[in-house]
């Protein structure tokens, strides 16, 4: 299959329009009538999906050593370089937050003050005391337990007025969730221009917080073998996954308290 149009619209152009770039309209046109480059366009989505959900958190540290930097038993330089990578990974700053939570109250880490914070341990964590290797290890899998996950609760559908008629199609959208004291509100669209392309727009509330206090918390989207995408919840408590293929997927939120999740969300091609 050759290009309707060819030399119309350059490869640049395409790649970024799925990045999400202001482009030329007459691209947005092309692939309305091409299906040659409406088929690259899914070609390239496919291939970013891959990368995402291969490269994710790909230079973050081990979950080791995030224990052993807030437990102090990691050498300067290590630890240095674990500060710099948490001022922009919200992942892991998360992940060592739900860590300290644990560490504050934990009975076994009272019971053994002295052997956990001795200067040789200090100065080359890769000479733990047995003691303080169990103590991390027992750390580690209490705060991935800490680190909950809450199903989320799919509400009933705002009642409609009696003669009203609702197409099969939308009585799907929009979906309200609860989790807790957590509201999410999902609604999928079609991408503008893009008869082959769906987009599941989310917003994201919690009881007596702001909805600044809730930007940058991250959100995955998965299908059942894969993420999808990553994406962060913005300063208006919105996130948008575009570029979805038909699939049942599965949404995690993941608050400082725990991983909101909300299972078996429906996007088919008759959206």
């Amino acid at each position: 299959m050759e290009c309707s149009e060819p030399g119309l619209i350059r490869d640049e152009e395409l790649l970024a329009y799925l990045a999400g770039e202001r482009v030329r309209p007459v691209v947005e046109q092309h692939l309305v009538r091409c299906p040659r480059c409406s088929t690259r366009l899914v070609d390239y989505r496919r291939q970013e999906l891959l990368l995402i959900s291969k490269l994710y958190r790909w230079d973050c540290p081990p979950n080791q050593v995030l224990g052993e930097f807030q437990l102090g038993l990691l050498d300067p330089e290590t630890s240095l370089a674990v500060k710099f990578h948490l001022r922009t990974c919200v992942p892991c700053s998360v992940e060592l937050s739900t860590l300290s939570e644990f560490l504050i109250g934990d009975p076994l880490l009272a019971k053994q003050p002295a052997s956990l914070f001795v200067p040789e341990v200090r100065n080359n964590h890769h000479a733990l005391p047995q003691e303080a290797g169990a103590l991390l290890n027992h750390l580690l899998d209490h705060a991935n337990e800490v680190a909950r996950r809450v199903i989320a609760t799919l509400l009933p559908p705002a009642p409609r007025l009696a003669y009203q008629r609702t197409p099969a199609s939308s009585a799907l959208w929009p979906r309200r969730y609860a989790a807790e004291d957590f509201n999410i509100s999902l609604q999928v669209e079609r991408a503008t221009g893009r008869a082959d392309s769906l987009q599941l727009l989310g917003f994201v509330t919690r009881k007596d917080m702001s909805l600044e206090a809730l930007q940058g918390m991250p959100v995955l989207l998965l299908s059942e073998t894969e993420t999808v995408s990553a994406q962060n919840v913005d300063e208006l408590g919105n996130f948008v996954f575009s570029s979805l293929i038909p699939a049942t997927y599965t949404l995690e939120l993941q608050s400082p308290d725990g991983i909101i999740v909300i299972e078996h969300i429906p996007i088919g091609a008759q959206e």
